[in-house]
């Protein structure tokens, strides 16, 4: 499946205060360091079993729970800093579940699936081709760890860094109903949108604002 990524690269980033955004991304599979793709317990299963029977295609989805938060997947050790310069510090993988497509009742391809969510989200027009992707996760696939870019400016002290990466955690139930009727699939999608990298400063209090991430940060890596 084709996948497209965007990068936007800050600005020369500032010590004095949060820093954020270093760069954002729409999925593009797995990068060259993330864990070999999980085996699925399904196709595991088909070994010994018979395949579910394949839905009917046209159908209608009913789309319920669905749940869309930002959460921190690495973080990287803090690094100190006396001027101008880049966090070199590696990001450590924090999340090890991959994306996931999962139904009850016969088997749904996961590309139509993903299609339906990526144009209920609008991330992807309706007409589109399935195949060419829906700008979300595949199933077995990691969200990237992605770097803050830019140069890091430390004023006239020293100034104590922490760069991490985060995404676009995407969970949701569904219903899939033929046109004919009959009994309904049920399913479920965890899914990743769109992702970036930022850092904070460990020597400046976060404001009421700072992101889930960002407090995270702090938190596993400003205290060592």
């Amino acid at each position: 499946m084709k996948r497209t990524r965007a990068v936007t690269t800050a600005a020369v980033l500032t010590a004095a205060g949060l820093l954020v955004g270093g760069c954002t991304s729409t999925p593009d599979g797995r990068a060259a360091d993330d864990p070999a793709p999980a085996r699925s317990s399904a196709a595991t299963a088909d070994k010994a079993v018979a395949r579910e029977p394949r839905a009917c295609r046209g159908g209608t989805y009913t789309w319920f729970n669905l749940r869309q938060n930002w959460v921190i997947n690495g973080v990287a050790e803090a690094q100190t800093l006396t001027g101008p310069g880049s966090l070199t510090k590696p990001i450590r993988r924090l999340r090890t579940d991959p994306a996931s497509v999962v139904t009850e009742g016969a088997d749904l391809d996961p590309d139509l699936v993903l299609h339906a969510l990526g144009t209920k989200l609008g991330l992807v027009p309706a007409d589109g081709d399935p195949k060419e992707g829906s700008a979300l996760g595949e199933p077995g696939t990691y969200a990237p760890l992605d770097e803050p870019l830019g140069l890091v400016s430390g004023g006239k002290g020293s100034v104590r860094l922490v760069s991490f990466s985060h995404f676009k955690l995407i969970e949701t139930d569904f219903r899939y109903r033929c046109a004919g009727g009959g009994k309904p699939v049920i399913g479920h999608v965890s899914t990743w949108g769109s992702s970036g990298g930022g850092a904070v400063n460990c020597d400046e209090r976060l404001d009421k604002d700072a992101s889930a991430a960002q407090r995270e940060a702090v938190r596993l890596s400003c205290a060592r």
